[in-house]
């Protein structure tokens, strides 16, 4: 039998003790008998129920929005749900029939206002919110966005060196359940797991937190993201729930920077007083879009920029981007020109140029033929008319 299957069937034999239920109670329990129905294409309708927090800190509240959608395809239908003017959760359309929504206590009030909206489509005309819809208290393993983390721990990252990996899962609810953690590296050709293990099969407790500690090898100088890590639990209603991590990038020491500088001059060579053009290329070498990335030029107190700093909002992977300026100097001589950028805590810095700014002299050679020329027509003129 699979592997997978046999911890699936394992978890739920053990979810039963896994959960303790304080207290459950229907929409139609507590006063709210009428389903929420939107029939027609484009309708909206809302329906708000008001229920009681009577239970202390250490509980969590699980909203189970029982719901259909008709026909059972993914579209632009949806359902939202807020909880005292505040969304908590878009419910889209699909085949799924139960939305868990987990509430922290500071989340709620005494009294407490639950508006549940269902916007139809013209695909999706039908849209229901069951009246067996649960508002509940548990104690319930919890593991929020944020709980599954990777990092890189090494701080020089080479080709063909090791690289040193670490994910934790910490459980912030108030009871013990059983989880797996799988690393994505098993289909990576351009990593190698070397060290440690990357994987964890097993229970965990309430504020417990699982770390694992391994090390690849890289094998190409050309990765840029790490696989993510997941972990598997089923919650308290025996549903299979999936956690992922973030994509951790890296940047191998002997490959290009993230973000790539480039510092060109129009003239290198110019007068005093008069502006020169300057053009900064920058490179997205990356794999993801960068956001709010500031490039500021430096130099010596000669020089006179029209700007120095630009911000660009957004650089796409591989796109190359522009930032055109002009200088000027009132007094002769060669100034150094360099830049730096600062994006997501992250400093890179251009290769340093010079620029030479020179007096406009007039060219002495160019001044004694001119003097001798204008001898040279006197004589002549003399000798012309003397004649």
């Amino acid at each position: 039998m699979n592997k997978k299957i046999i911890f699936v069937l394992f978890l739920v034999l053990i979810s039963f003790v896994n959960a303790e239920t304080i207290k459950e109670e229907t929409f139609a329990s507590i006063g709210y008998g009428d389903e929420l129905e939107i029939d027609g294409a484009n309708e909206k309708q809302c329906k708000e129920i008001i229920f009681y927090d009577e239970f202390n800190k250490e509980e969590f509240t699980i909203i189970s929005i029982h719901y259909s959608f008709m026909p059972k395809i993914k579209g632009n239908a949806k359902i939202t749900v807020s909880l005292n003017n505040e969304l908590l959760s878009e419910i889209e359309s699909g085949p799924k029939e139960f939305k868990r929504i987990i509430l922290k206590k500071e989340q709620l009030k005494e009294k407490n206002t639950l508006e549940i909206c269902g916007f139809a489509s013209d695909a999706i005309p039908n849209i229901k919110v069951l009246n067996d819809s649960i508002i509940g208290n548990y104690k319930t393993a919890y593991f929020p966005q944020g709980s599954l983390t990777k990092t890189v721990v090494s701080k020089e990252l080479m080709i063909g060196k090791e690289i040193e990996i670490k994910t934790t899962l910490k459980n912030y609810g108030n009871e013990k359940t059983s989880v797996e953690i799988i690393d994505g590296d098993a289909d990576r050709e351009d990593i190698e797991l070397i060290k440690g293990k990357s994987s964890f099969k097993g229970e965990i407790q309430p504020g417990q937190e699982i770390s694992l500690e391994y090390t690849y090898k890289l094998k190409e100088e050309r990765t840029r993201l790490l696989p993510s890590a997941k972990a598997y639990y089923l919650n308290e209603f025996g549903e299979k729930q999936e956690i992922e991590s973030d994509y951790p990038e890296i940047f191998p020491s002997n490959y290009e920077k993230a973000l790539e500088p480039i510092i060109m001059l129009k003239k290198q060579i110019n007068l005093t007083g008069e502006k020169s053009e300057i053009e900064i290329v920058v490179i997205n070498n990356s794999l993801t879009t960068i956001y709010n990335a500031e490039l500021i030029l430096g130099s010596s107190s000669e020089l006179m920029f029209d700007d120095k700093k630009i911000v660009f909002e957004t650089i796409q992977p591989q796109e190359i981007v522009y930032f055109k300026t002009k200088v000027k100097s009132d007094q002769e001589g060669e100034f150094p020109i360099n830049c730096e950028m600062n994006f997501e805590n992250q400093k890179t810095q251009c290769k340093e140029t010079s620029i030479i700014f020179e007096e406009n002299k007039i060219d002495q050679k160019l001044i004694i033929g001119s003097i001798l020329a204008v001898i040279g027509i006197a004589i002549y003129s003399c000798l012309y008319f003397l004649r």
